[in-house]
């Protein structure tokens, strides 16, 4: 996880500077260049996650459907 942490806080420091850019009266194609530029940002935070994000060890079908969360708060009532 500590490979992509500083990958996912750079990125949303990026979102949050570019969602401010109309505001900050940026020229049109400086904001179209930080899209184009965003979108490979994003391709590639999502290939980082998944090659070197950790799985998770509980199991969807195991009724893990969230790995942050205790099970007993997703449990039936017919197993509770």
């Amino acid at each position: 996880m500590r490979k992509i942490a500083p990958l996912v806080i750079g990125m949303t420091v990026f979102v949050f500077f570019f969602a401010m850019t109309p505001i900050l009266g940026m020229e049109y194609g400086f904001i179209n260049a930080l899209f184009l530029i965003g979108n490979v940002m994003v391709i590639y935070m999502v290939y980082a996650v998944l090659r070197f994000g950790e799985a998770p060890k509980e199991k969807f079908d195991d009724g893990y459907w969230y790995s942050d969360i205790d099970r007993s708060f997703t449990a039936d009532e017919s197993e509770a």
